[in-house]
């Protein structure tokens, strides 16, 4: 698992392309380039497919293109520049394997549709998660009226069955849960799982919070705002100000007048607000 992440850390792109015609089938930006990869895998196919030359490698502007055929695609992977890139190419020609096992009769008969292709982003995602996830983080689904106009964009790949399971793991998802509890308690295998969240949260269909509890050390990060001082009134400037990085909530709390689940909800309150956060994140 851990070996996994660290090698999605440096991953920036990764396509598969159809062999016969250049064709790209599937596509999956990870991070920023400062080069279009796009533009990169054209000229690479270019020199692979129409001068039909033997490519490995091609390095572009620091990062690193691992180069793979199969019978029926080509396999492009945009990494950071490494040293070595064997543990990138053996997982690109697992990748290529299954995938051209898992649709050898759509490659065999292509008839230029690329739709049933998307759901092996999840095979994909597998191998190369968009980013490592805390098992102790505590995912909560994004609101409908929260998602608007920058958060829970489309996921372009909740088709098929890919798009029941996503549907399976949200019904895990809380608020309350932390991942390795949704994990265990989804029944689905770790990586397909880990997968499915790591869709959710690029896609921003769930925010990632700390479990709070007694030892819980907050600092305020900005001023609550007037409607939720409207709400809580003074009481909570007093929690806000209480919570300077120094105090654990239990002893923030024993300077209120309220029980610990009420400060734990007010304060989960104003974490999911932006106006606390947790003291060793933010001195990071």
């Amino acid at each position: 698992m851990s070996d996994s992440n660290d090698k999605s850390a440096k991953v920036r792109y990764l396509s598969l392309v159809r062999r016969e015609g250049g064709e790209p089938i599937i596509g999956i930006p990870y991070r920023e380039m400062s080069v279009d990869p796009d533009l990169v895998a054209s000229f690479v196919l270019a020199i692979i497919i129409f001068e039909n030359r033997q490519l490995k490698t091609f390095t572009k502007e620091g990062y690193v293109v691992v180069i793979e055929e199969g019978n029926y695609v080509v396999g492009l992977l945009i990494v950071d520049k490494v040293e070595n890139d064997a543990e990138y190419r053996d997982a690109l020609i697992r990748l290529i394997k299954r995938f051209e096992s898992d649709y050898e009769t759509h490659l065999k008969s292509w008839k230029g549709d690329i739709r049933p292709f998307r759901q092996y982003a999840l095979s994909i995602l597998e191998i190369f998660p968009y980013r490592k996830l805390d098992w102790e983080l505590v995912p909560r689904m994004v609101t409908k009226s929260e998602a608007t106009p920058d958060l829970q964009a489309n996921i372009p790949w909740s088709v098929g069955e890919t798009d029941e399971k996503l549907q399976l793991i949200s019904g895990y998802i809380n608020g309350k849960r932390t991942i390795g509890e949704i994990i265990d308690q989804s029944d689905l295998p770790e990586g397909e799982a880990l997968a499915l969240l790591s869709m959710l949260d690029r896609y921003k269909w769930i925010t990632l919070s700390r479990r709070l509890d007694d030892k819980s050390i907050l600092v305020k990060v900005m001023e609550p705002s007037l409607l939720m001082r409207g709400v809580y009134g003074d009481q909570l400037t007093a929690l806000v100000e209480l919570c300077d990085g120094t105090r654990t909530l239990s002893e923030v709390c024993e300077s209120l007048p309220y029980n610990m689940e009420a400060v734990k909800t007010v304060a989960k309150n104003l974490i999911d607000a932006g106006v606390l956060g947790y003291h060793d994140l933010e001195t990071a």
